[in-house]
């Protein structure tokens, strides 16, 4: 082959780079942007985050934060903020379902970051989700759940299809989960005490870990010994971790859904910053209290710790 016709079959066209792109992700990372920024979010696309177990950097695809305001004084908020994935999956992918029979504990699997995340009560502190209440109406204390998932691939021979744990998808729930845990620690490591108790506001960070799938997303569920197969726009997938940092396993509850389907799942999420937010203005004396005594006790550290993440940390 000379060098004249390697150059022009090397040389990819405009339609042929159209084509390339709209078989990726690009687009649809950006157009997931777009209707988060419609919304109100601030987004970040492809922040770094250190990969906990070799350590190099890596990227996810978006971070996206709101805010609800607690009390009309001061600076008091809460941030729901969405760590995103989102996945040009070529093939199906279908999720195990069932119900769970302790789906009413799932609330406390809801990530949080800040201060107060622990409240204050006579016999000590409790949870934030425990306070409140998130066992009524939060999303993951809902429906059915999966734990295991399969996509297809064709035989070499072409002669039929495989179920197969893909491990594309295996990363894609690993990195996802990775970045979460660092900007939860990122978010507690970056506070400190102030010089003054009534000049500390609430800020709270709840996170949403979201796949965005731009293919079809199928349940898959065993009802009287024959397997049902549905289409899905939105699966609750729980994956369990053992954390070096707390030397237990953790469990995550990651949501997964369609692309057409995120507005949906962003009023969802506004719909429950609205009930946090009614909680804490009803309880505000125990809100501050909560802050007042967290950052008394952290106080009694001050200058001799790096994180004050044991203070702040249910």
């Amino acid at each position: 082959m000379n060098k004249k016709s390697y150059s022009i079959i090397s040389t990819v066209s405009a339609e042929q780079m159209k084509e390339a792109i709209n078989r990726s992700g690009y687009l649809l990372e950006q157009r997931v942007e777009q209707t988060l920024g419609k919304r109100g979010y601030y987004v970040e696309t492809n922040p770094v985050f250190p990969d906990s177990d070799t350590g190099k950097s890596r990227e996810f695809d978006i971070r996206a934060l709101s805010a609800t305001r607690i009390y009309k004084g001061g600076y008091n908020y809460v941030f729901p903020t969405l760590i995103c994935e989102c996945e040009n999956n070529v093939q199906p992918i279908a999720f195990f379902v069932k119900e769970s029979p302790i789906s009413f504990l799932h609330h406390y699997d809801v990530k949080v970051s800040g201060i107060p995340v622990k409240i204050w009560q006579k016999d000590g502190y409790v949870s934030f989700s425990d306070f409140t209440g998130m066992k009524e109406f939060h999303h993951y204390c809902k429906g059915r759940v999966a734990t295991q998932y399969c996509t297809f691939q064709l035989k070499k021979d072409k002669s039929s299809w495989v179920a197969l744990h893909d491990e594309e998808h295996h990363n894609t729930f690993n990195s996802l989960i990775k970045a979460l845990d660092y900007e939860i620690g990122k978010h507690f490591d970056g506070w400190s005490p102030p010089s003054k108790l009534d000049e500390e506001s609430v800020n709270i960070q709840i996170y949403y870990p979201l796949v965005i799938s731009q293919g079809e997303l199928f349940t898959a569920e065993l009802k009287h010994k024959a397997l049902d197969l549905s289409k899905a726009k939105h699966v609750q997938f729980r994956k369990e971790l053992f954390s070096a940092r707390i030397s237990e396993v953790e469990t995550y509850q990651v949501d997964v859904i369609s692309e057409g389907y995120l507005t949906t799942y962003l009023k969802m999420v506004e719909s429950e910053m609205e009930r946090i937010k009614k909680i804490l203005q009803r309880k505000k004396n125990q809100v501050r209290a909560s802050i007042e005594k967290i950052v008394e006790e952290a106080g009694k550290k001050r200058k001799k710790i790096k994180s004050y993440r044991e203070y702040l940390e249910f």
